[in-house]
Formats: structure tokens, sequence, C-alpha cells
């Protein structure tokens, strides 16, 4: 759960001088936090953020239904939300995002008091929707799924002021119907958006300090073969790269059956291109692939893996994997540990099948018992830790370029800062290094980060910057 960053709001734009005060939740993935982002623009002028609920003249739970645990989540969140409509007869209670639309009416149903389920196509609508509320018209629903993906410019500064990094959605839906998958009922079928959309967007945010933009869809390889000029995403790399003022990009996510051979080079060609790909395998047995309906083998993700390799080879990898799907056998799963030791992820996110709505998955007959779903994640974790710390401690007394993002999570007296290779790197520093490239030496690899201090290249020796 993400709750947008409101402590420098009138800073940003979002001011709270005669507008009603919006809290707004965020759960689920990148595109959600963007999604969430449009939406914190598009009622600027007449909201502002705040970070207290009890104080809220709209709740906005944008929502994630990937997991049933993120599902469930929601639910609770919402039902602790009812006391302050009792105790605020006007307050605007809205669901927005995934369980938006896949549950639609069903939402208004289970929960009367909520005013507004709006779905992830929606959200541009979301002003004259809350005039109708306004106007005493009834809970609003909006669960219509678009054929294109043409959205205003919005003039409004993202709320979060001057970011280090940001997101833009290069596209929307999928249209590969993998069996576990609920994104093409939710998010509705693959569009593209027009590339000048796209530079538009990217072109406001740099002039307002962004360094590193990260390009999202659900699958990023097949951007643009629906485009009228068949316009492809290597093309699109390659005229993001030469935006004025970007230093570094990076893109996600990717199937790896539309991995090309053109998208490979872009990592060789490109100097902003950040070498770190998010490859996602779900599984290491060409079986389970199969009845995933990945398109693509375990022997042909290897040979993408090693072909993108010589062309990039310090390219950094990480993956999703799934565990327990249904029909995964004993030597279906030793298959999947199989691959984790000969690609050796530097991080993977790996998570319990759970069955989704309306995915062929779901009415499988040889679902997996939980409990040996939880110890071959176990295993899987464990295997993790042995391989993501090896290839830490590889890059310790290495000397990598830094973009500072923020002051550390565990330490504030601390920065954390991000390599091109997308590693967490924690170090002593002054918090003006924040947005700023500076150049670090590997001191420590931990599990999931790594430590380091600030090395002066002018001096050819390292300094701990007191700051």
């Amino acid at each position: 759960m993400k709750l947008l960053n409101c402590s420098n709001a009138g800073a940003a734009g979002f001011g709270n001088r005669g507008r009603k005060r919006l809290y707004l939740v965020t759960f689920g993935c990148q595109m959600n936090e963007y999604d969430s982002q449009r939406i914190a623009q598009v009622l600027q002028e007449k909201y502002t953020l705040t970070s207290d609920a009890d104080n809220a003249d709209l709740i906005l739970i944008n929502t994630c239904s990937i997991r049933e645990k993120a599902e469930n989540k929601v639910y609770s969140l919402v039902g602790r939300f009812k006391k302050f409509k009792r105790q605020k007869p006007g307050l605007i209670i809205g669901i927005a995002g995934c369980v938006a639309q896949q549950e639609g009416d069903r939402l208004l149903k289970r929960l009367p008091f909520i005013d507004l389920v709006v779905g992830p196509h929606g959200i541009y609508g979301l002003p004259d929707m809350l005039r109708d509320i306004e106007k005493g018209t009834g809970p609003v629903l909006y669960t219509e799924l678009k054929h294109d993906f043409s959205t205003p410019l919005i003039s409004a500064p993202l709320p979060e002021p001057n970011p280090v990094q940001a997101f833009v959605t290069i596209m929307q839906g999928c249209d590969n119907f993998c069996a576990f998958c609920v994104v093409p009922y939710v998010r509705g079928r693959e569009v593209s958006r027009p590339p000048d959309d796209i530079l538009a967007e990217i072109r406001q945010i740099l002039d307002e300090g962004v360094k590193e933009v990260t390009l999202l869809g659900q699958n990023v390889n097949s951007y643009g073969k629906k485009l009228n000029d068949d316009f492809s995403f290597p093309g699109l790399l390659r005229m993001v790269s030469e935006t004025p003022g970007l230093e570094r990009l990076r893109f996600t996510t990717s199937n790896p059956k539309d991995l090309c051979i053109d998208l490979m080079k872009c990592f060789r060609d490109l100097d902003a291109l950040c070498e770190h790909l998010h490859l996602p395998v779900q599984s290491g047995s060409t079986t389970t692939l199969k009845r995933m309906n990945r398109h693509y083998t375990r022997d042909g993700y290897l040979a993408t893996v090693d072909k993108l390799k010589s062309f990039c080879p310090d390219i950094t990898l990480t993956t999703d994997l799934i565990v327990g799907f249904p029909g995964e056998t004993d030597r279906d799963f030793e298959d999947t540990i199989s691959l984790l030791k000969t690609v050796e992820f530097d991080q993977i996110f790996a998570f319990k099948y759970s069955p989704r709505p309306l995915t062929r998955a779901a009415r499988f007959d040889d679902h997996i018992p939980e409990e040996i779903k939880a110890e071959r994640l176990e295993a899987v974790f464990e295997l993790q830790k042995e391989i993501g710390l090896s290839c830490y401690k590889s890059m310790e007394g290495r000397k990598e370029e830094i973009l500072v993002e923020d002051t550390s999570k565990k330490n504030p007296k601390e920065l954390r800062g991000r390599t091109r290779g997308n590693h967490v790197v924690n170090f002593p520093g002054p918090k003006e290094l924040v947005g700023k490239f500076v150049t670090v030496k590997i001191t420590k690899a931990c599990y999931h980060s790594l430590r380091g201090e600030i090395y002066d290249t002018l001096k050819g020796e390292f300094q701990m910057n007191q700051g």
C-alpha cells in the first residue's frame, strides 16, 4: 500500500487554498502508481492531497487484483472508512483500478456506502464523475474498456515535488491471456499510446527535474504492433533516448517471447538505457509454461538470456516466479530451481499461485495444496538468498555511478541511490545530493542492497562525505 507523499504538496502546485482534501491510497504495481499520480493531477484544481483520511473530503483507493491477498487488503481498508462516512455525510468514497473493473456493480452492492467505482480507463473522467456525485445523482459506476489510448497532456505538475524518477505508461492492456493473469479482463486488450503523446509527457516531466524515466506496459516489447505506422518498441526507445535532459531510461515489463534482437541491441547502443532488464520467466518447466500459455519454452528462455548477454555482458537480470501453479509436479519445480541456478538472477519476485476470477487456470482441477506451495516458495527464497548475495558480493570494491534518490529507509542520516544495474546502495552523505549523480565505492554486500562510500574522483581517494 502506498500513500502519495503530500508533505510538500503546496510546493508542487497542490496547495490547499480553497481546495478540498483528497486521501489517495495505491495498491499494486508501478502502473497503478502511475495512474494514482495522474488521478492527483486531473483533480488538482479542486483537491489537495492529505495524509489524514479522517480529515478528507474525498477518499480514493486505487486497487490491484493480480493477487488475492492484495484484493483482500482493499476490502479491509474500505471497511475502516465506513465510520468516516457516518461522521461526515458529504464525504465521497471511491474505489478505482483493477478490483473496481473486475467487480463493477458488485462493489456497490457489497459496500453500499461507497459513491464511486471506476476502472483504469476512466480516471481522466473523474472530475465529471465527482460533479455528478456532488449533485446527488447517486453512485457512479464506470467500467468501460476503451479501444484507444490517447490521453490529455496535463499541465499540473507531478504530485511529488521534483521527483528523481518518474513512470510513463506507453500502453495498456494485454493480448497474451496467460492462464493465471487477470490483466486482459481488467485492463482490456493491448492498446499502444501514440508516440507523440509519450514524448510530450516525458519532456514535461524532465522540465520538472526528473532524471530517470521508466516506460511502463503489461508487455512493452509488443508496443506499436497495432499503430497505423507499425511503430516498434525499439524505435520508441531510440526516440525517447534522444530527449534532451534524460539521464537514465528503463522499461518494464517484458514478455520473453517478444524480446527481439533489435531490442537487445538497444542495450548496447543507447547510452541512456540502463543495463537492467526485468524478464519474467514464471516457471522453469516447459510443461508448466505451456499450461500457463506463455508461448516460450525453458530452452527458449535460456537462449534469449544468452543472446541478450552477447550484446550486453554486464546486464542485470531480475524475474517473476509463480510456484504451485495447478499441475506443477516435483519435477516441474526442480526445473524451476535448476533455472534459477543457471541464470543467477540478481533478484526475483516470487509468489504462490492464487486463482484469480475470470482466468483459465482458476477452472483447472489439479490445484496444489497450500502447504506444498508454501514449502516450494520457501525453497525458492532460500536459494535466491544465496544467489543474490553472491551476485552482490561480486560488486564489492567496484566504483559505481549512483543516482541519489532519497534518504535511506532505515537510516535517515544516510542516502539511498541506485546503480544503472538497478542495485540499491545506501551510503553516508548530505541531503543536498538527492537528485544528483555521485560515484560510490561498494564496500559491503547485503542480501537485498549494497553499502558504499562516496568516491572523490578528483583526488583519487575514498572519502566519507560528512556534509
